[in-house]
């Protein structure tokens, strides 16, 4: 609605990575939470220092959480930090905004994970977004009022574009500080459930879990293929069950071609290849 474009960070990248993030996505305002206000605070110094006398600091926005050390945001606010919920305090409520001009607009800037050189960033459209936003809830049978539990960070994909598709259900966002086995066990009785990653297929099924099985990447929003599960595969044993939802290949309903192609001569080929014959360990 303010008309920015969303670069989420992964809190997992050291300082300087982050403070290159930062300086190339020439970022104006930074949110963090308080537990990683010291990291960001480090990423900042880095880009200043970096920047030759051209760095404008931005705008540091610190989402402030009672289950955090206080201590980090009082050291925050101390240093010129806004604490979010100050911040939306000065927000207008009757802000007149205005969808994009142009629907192929940047939404958001996402940067894969350097190995030898620095990341590379991924950029997105509001037309794609929109697109997956609608199609991740028709896809998983999502309705008005959903429960999602999070284990997926905004920094992938910006969770698949999951925030978009909750905010279009009115539904309620199950968010983890730490994810261990008991919070989300603990999470999935008080409150509701979400899928497990496809690595662990044939445990999580053992355990009464429903599990379905999707691929993407960044390029494609998230998920936008996924194991149709058909009923006559209920009855088949279970090693068998993992290897057929070990496949994904139906396309979900937001995409718009997906073909398989021979790598040689990049001409399509028949969908006849052989089941995954994978080894499962419990």
């Amino acid at each position: 609605m303010a008309g920015a474009v969303l670069n989420t960070v992964n809190v997992r990248l050291n300082a300087p990575t982050i403070a290159f993030l930062l300086g190339h996505s020439s970022s104006v305002v930074v949110m963090v939470d308080q537990e990683y206000f010291p990291l960001a605070e480090e990423a900042l110094k880095i880009w200043e220092e970096q920047s030759k006398g051209h760095y404008k600091p931005p705008l540091l926005i610190v989402i402030g959480d009672e289950n955090c050390d206080p201590g980090a945001l009082k050291s925050a606010l101390g240093r010129g930090a806004v604490e979010y919920e100050k911040f939306l305090e000065s927000g207008d409520p009757e802000y007149a905004w205005k969808p994009p001009e142009d629907e192929w607009q940047s939404i958001s800037l996402g940067y894969t994970s350097g190995t030898t050189v620095s990341p590379k960033g991924v950029v997105l459209h509001h037309r794609g977004a929109y697109l997956m936003a609608l199609s991740g809830p028709l896809v998983w049978g999502m309705t008005e009022g959903a429960v999602y539990l999070w284990t997926l960070p905004m920094f992938h994909c910006n969770g698949w574009c999951f925030p978009w598709s909750l905010a279009a259900l009115c539904g309620t966002n199950i968010c983890l500080r730490q994810v261990t086995a008991k919070a989300v066990y603990s999470a999935i009785a008080e409150y509701a459930g979400a899928a497990p990653p496809p690595s662990v297929l044939l445990a999580m099924s053992q355990k009464g879990f429903r599990v379905t099985h999707t691929y993407g990447l960044s390029e494609t929003y998230g998920p936008s293929t996924v194991c149709a599960w058909k009923p006559e595969w209920d009855s088949l044993p279970p090693v068998t069950q993992a290897r057929l939802n070990a496949r994904q290949g139906v396309r979900y309903i937001g995409l718009e071609g997906l073909d398989i192609f021979n790598p040689q001569t990049m001409q399509p080929v028949p969908a006849d290849g052989p089941l995954p014959n994978n080894e499962f360990h419990s």
